[in-house]
């Protein structure tokens, strides 16, 4: 689903916020999802529709008759596994509308600086094509619905500098590329212990249960799959 921008919004952020050499408005409003960006990493390729527990995970069966499971891993395999440049989301972490301001390609470093960071490969540039015509930063947002005129002007006029020229340099993009990769990863991490939480609960009668059995064995298979600690009667 593409977002647009409210023709009002679009007209005040060109005469309010001014225009880049290149004919664009200096500041723009977006949407975080649609916001995507080159960079190079690892990248693993899945069949389409495995859940997260399925890229090998471990499969729950119950048995008949009885308290308790068998388990075994899933033995799914990625398609492939390949080291290239991807387009992704510049903002995996916001979601919503978001309002972004245009810098130089100065404020990036030189094409040297940018091209210095690579890819796990050593060889592919780790922050995809430099920036010879500026790029955007994301400085406000990021809010549900479409922030009004006054909103956007507010934000603007109160805008500083200083804070600003710290965001645009190759070292900000390179730690916000890494900060995107720890946030996929959490991301992934939380999904699938969703799921194992939803198949205790729906298919594993000891999850029900209130004897000690019952608990020893909730507390063995947790830690089969690396969550630590109690786990209570759901």
């Amino acid at each position: 689903m593409i977002h647009n921008v409210p023709r009002a919004t679009e007209r005040f952020l060109k005469s309010y916020g001014g225009m880049t050499p290149y004919g664009k408005p200096k500041w723009r409003l977006t949407v975080s999802e649609e916001r995507l960006i080159k960079e190079a990493g690892i990248w693993t390729d899945w069949a389409e529709g495995l859940t997260t527990k399925e890229k090998g995970g471990l499969n729950f069966s119950p048995i008949p008759g009885q308290p308790g499971a068998t388990y075994q891993r899933y033995q799914n395999k990625p398609i492939r596994v390949v080291n290239e440049v991807r387009e992704t989301q510049k903002y995996p972490q916001a979601e919503g509308w978001i309002l972004e301001m245009w810098f130089p390609a100065s404020f990036f470093g030189t094409p040297e600086d940018w091209y210095s960071y690579k890819a796990d490969d050593g060889i592919t540039p780790m922050l995809g094509p430099y920036p010879e015509c500026g790029d955007y930063e994301m400085q406000f947002g990021p809010w549900r619905t479409v922030p009004s005129i006054d909103v956007l002007q507010g934000h603007i006029a109160k805008h500083s500098s200083s804070i600003a020229n710290r965001k645009g340099t190759a070292f900000a993009r390179a730690v916000e590329y890494l900060q995107r990769a720890e946030y996929a990863k959490e991301k992934e991490e939380k999904r699938f212990r969703e799921e194992c939480a939803a198949e205790f609960n729906d298919v594993l009668t000891p999850m029900k249960s209130s004897s000690l059995a019952a608990s020893r064995w909730r507390n063995r298979m947790a830690e089969s799959i690396g969550i630590r600690g109690h786990i209570p009667i759901l």
